[in-house]
């Protein structure tokens, strides 16, 4: 398991380092912890990392902790994070981020602890996720959360249901084989893939997705796409 902590005071890193080794232990769990003092480092970091959570102070000079989940949502919307911070105030910026948790400092043992094992059960999870190659490194992108799939020139735009698009440098063909039937996909168009969930209606030239994306289909894949459809939906 991965994770980082972020936090300017370097003091308070050393600090709960040996909490979260100890936590870890406790639980059998093998822990490498990635240690950053300022949020534009952890951004690049996770981009190559992946992390599996986040540790994050919310106040910092430069770039804030607010800011920098900012900028890792863009990127990775599902990454854990959770907030430590010695200020209340920015609790509702933190649910703007999807934070998992928020905690107050200085660190309690026990809430700390707690909050991990919330972390864990998420982790546990069924979750499927496709760990892609960007321009800036990878990301992992859970596949519940992609609405469709566009290529585009040498490069494939993964729409999110969040309305956000991730530039991603997979093939096309690679991404046909992860985002299958099998998965709840189905590739309409020789430049698309739409998550069967999420579609709304559909007719011989479109398929509209409850998220109001509009996506044709291509008259050699109509047959195959409604059979794939309807049988997804009446498994």
């Amino acid at each position: 398991m991965k994770i980082a902590i972020c936090d300017d005071e370097i003091y308070f890193i050393d600090a709960i380092c040996p909490l979260l080794e100890q936590w870890a232990k406790e639980r059998g769990i093998k822990l490498t912890l990635y240690r950053f003092t300022n949020g534009d480092d952890l951004v690049e970091a996770h981009q190559r990392e992946c992390m599996d959570l986040i540790i994050l102070d919310v106040i910092m000079p430069l770039l804030s902790g607010i800011d920098t989940a900012r900028e890792l949502r863009n990127t990775n919307q599902t990454v854990p994070i959770v907030f430590l911070t010695s200020s209340k105030e920015f609790a509702v910026d933190s649910y703007e981020v999807k934070a998992l948790n928020y905690l107050i400092k200085p660190v309690d043992k026990e809430k700390l602890f707690l909050a991990l094992d919330d972390f864990l059960k998420t982790l546990n999870l069924p979750k499927n996720f496709f760990v892609a190659k960007t321009a800036d490194g990878f990301c992992k992108i859970a596949i519940a959360d992609v609405d469709y799939l566009e290529a585009q020139n040498k490069q494939v735009l993964v729409h999110l249901t969040n309305g956000r698009t991730i530039e991603i440098r997979e093939l096309f063909s690679k991404c046909t084989e992860v985002f299958s039937p099998e998965s709840g996909f189905c590739c309409c168009h020789r430049s698309y893939i739409v998550n069967l969930n999420n579609v709304e209606q559909f007719s011989k030239t479109e398929v509209v997705t409850i998220h109001n994306a509009v996506i044709p289909i291509s008259r050699s894949n109509y047959v195959a796409f409604k059979e794939t459809y309807f049988n997804h939906m009446f498994a």
